[in-house]
C-alpha cells in the first residue's frame, strides 16, 4: 500500500509517521513522493522496523474507526 493511501484514508495515521521522524508528506515534494511511496520503502527509509510500523498504524486505524 501507498503511503499516501494510508494517509488519505487515515488521516490519524500522520502522527505515527511523524513520531518516527518522517516529513510532513501531505504538501510539497514529499507529498509527491508519498503518492507513489510504497509502505514498506518509507519504513526503511527511515529505519523503523516493517513490523513496529504496521502495528503501529493498525492501532491507529482501530481508534479512528467508529464503533459498529
Amino acid at each position: 500500500m501507498r503511503v499516501w493511501s494510508i494517509l488519505t484514508s487515515w488521516p490519524s495515521t500522520y502522527e505515527v509517521f511523524r513520531k518516527h521522524g518522517c516529513p510532513d508528506m501531505r504538501r510539497g515534494l514529499f507529498g509527491i513522493t508519498a503518492r507513489i511511496m510504497p509502505l514498506a520503502w518509507a519504513a526503511r527509509i527511515h529505519g523503523i522496523p516493517l513490523q513496529d510500523l504496521l502495528q503501529e498504524l493498525n492501532a491507529c486505524v482501530e481508534r479512528e474507526q467508529p464503533n459498529a
